[in-house]
């Protein structure tokens, strides 16, 4: 990334959760510096969310003009141009809302958001969200700062904070099990790591939430998987990113509070998986296995086995089901209903 970044892209994916959207948007307004463009997707909401979208756009920034891009059968963009310049926006430099015919899922959204914005404002790096965080005024800038600390940092992530409780880390970063195929939060910093830190780089993956990465990274690595869906995505843009020469990184100064799990019905614990997070987190657990370390489909295949047990023992007898016909079966499972606009980070 370049000393001084031209253009920065922020990307917020909204599936049926206009609310949250709307307060993530809001707290954006709040960043200090740099200036960016923002971008609001929404993924084939089927609850009005594009127009409450809109509408915020509109009066956000005022007195504005309209102009539509047609993204061809997939939908279209509406691009918010101010009269004047964008009192009470910060540093937000444009608004523009992404309207999704059907549900691309979370990596197909965000990569309907890059694509687009790569041939209307080339931006130099994009900032991604979920659509259920709020993003503290130094965010980005630490964000930046953290891509521009060496030339393998392409991709960061942001410290994450309970949404509740704001003092309290959800997530520092995410720590991937190889021999269960499983990944996991890392919640508390060594003793080594001093509060001055701005830099952590002894994590296995950013998480999700909140994802800041240079055009120079999408280039050489591609963009996201958009066969996951939903979660694992971003694990599988890390691993590809590795074999670029990129190492994931987080900027211990950029926090944002995560509700976690909005969108899916979920709220992070095993008992409170909803269905369609218990289809996406099987299915794509052994699609990562599958792809970057076959020789671990045995034993993951095993641990899986032992998800069905518990399910047994705790008397959830439609999720046993599904577990284990995923297992045996999995070409032949329909997914539970349409998957949201949300990783579930």
């Amino acid at each position: 990334m370049s000393a001084t970044p031209e253009r920065i892209l922020a990307a917020v994916v909204n599936w049926n959760g206009w609310r949250d959207t709307l307060t993530c948007v809001d707290s954006m307004r709040g960043i200090a510096a740099p200036a960016f463009d923002l971008l609001i997707c929404d993924n084939g909401s089927s609850d009005g969310s594009c127009s409450h979208l809109q509408e915020w756009a509109r009066r956000a920034l005022g007195p504005c003009t309209e102009s539509r891009s047609d993204l061809g059968s997939q939908g279209c963009v509406v691009s918010y141009h101010a009269a004047h310049p964008l009192e009470g926006m910060g540093v937000v430099k444009s608004v523009h809302v992404m309207r999704l015919e059907g549900n691309a899922g979370y990596a197909g959204a965000i990569n309907r958001c890059i694509e687009w914005g790569q041939k209307a404002l080339s931006p130099t790096a994009f900032w991604l969200l979920n659509n259920d965080v709020r993003v503290e005024p130094e965010a980005l800038s630490h964000l930046v700062a953290c891509a521009r600390s060496g030339p393998a940092s392409g991709l960061c992530g942001s410290l994450l904070l309970e949404w509740t409780d704001p003092e309290r880390i959800q997530a520092i970063g995410g720590i991937f099990r190889w021999s269960l195929g499983v990944g996991g939060h890392l919640t508390r910093l060594p003793p080594s790591v001093s509060s001055e830190q701005r830099v952590f780089t002894d994590v296995d993956y950013p998480v999700g939430a909140s994802l800041f990465v240079t055009n120079e990274f999408v280039q050489k690595v591609g963009l996201m998987d958009d066969s996951y869906f939903l979660y694992f995505e971003e694990m599988d843009w890390v691993e590809r990113g590795r074999r670029h020469g990129f190492r994931p990184a987080v900027a211990l100064h950029s926090k944002v509070r995560h509700k976690q799990g909005a969108s899916t019905g979920s709220s992070g614990g095993v008992r409170d998986l909803s269905m369609l997070s218990e289809y996406y987190s099987v299915v794509n657990r052994l699609r990562f296995t599958r792809k970057f370390a076959p020789w671990r489909l045995p034993i993951v295949w095993l641990s899986l086995a032992l998800v069905v047990a518990d399910r047994l023992l705790h008397s959830e007898w439609q999720r046993a089901g599904l577990v284990l016909r995923l297992m045996l079966w999995p070409g032949s499972v329909p997914r539970p209903g349409a998957a949201p606009g949300d990783n579930g980070a």
